[in-house]
C-alpha cells in the first residue's frame, strides 16, 4: 500500500489490477480470499469506495453464485444424466470483460 500511495496512474493499476482478479476469481485460483478481501478493503479507504464498488461486487457474484449452485444441485443432485453443471452468475457491467 505504501507504493499505490506513490502511483500516478492508480487507475491503471486499479484496472490491471481487477482484470486479474476477475480471471483469479473465475478460475478459482486464488490462494486467499481473505487477502484478497484485505486488499480490497486497503484500496477502499485510499481511493474510497467508488473506485473499489465493482470489485466488492464480483466478490458478491461469486459467493451468491456457489450459493445458488448449492442449491440447485440439492434439489437436483450432482449430476443430471452425466452431464456435470457449473454456472457462474454475473452482475453486467462489474466485470472487466
Amino acid at each position: 500500500m505504501r507504493l499505490f500511495c506513490c502511483l500516478h496512474g492508480r487507475d491503471v493499476f486499479i484496472n490491471s489490477y481487477t482484470g486479474l482478479l476477475a480471471s483469479r476469481l473465475l478460475n478459482k485460483t486464488s490462494v486467499s480470499d481473505d487477502a484478497e478481501k484485505l486488499l480490497v478493503t486497503k484500496l477502499a479507504i485510499e481511493c474510497g469506495h467508488n473506485t473499489v464498488n465493482k470489485i466488492k461486487t464480483m466478490f458478491e457474484d461469486i459467493v451468491k453464485s456457489e450459493e445458488m449452485l448449492k442449491e440447485f444441485k440439492h434439489k437436483n443432485g450432482n449430476t443430471i444424466q452425466n452431464i456435470e453443471l457449473t454456472v457462474e452468475i454475473l452482475t453486467s457491467g462489474h466485470w472487466p470483460y
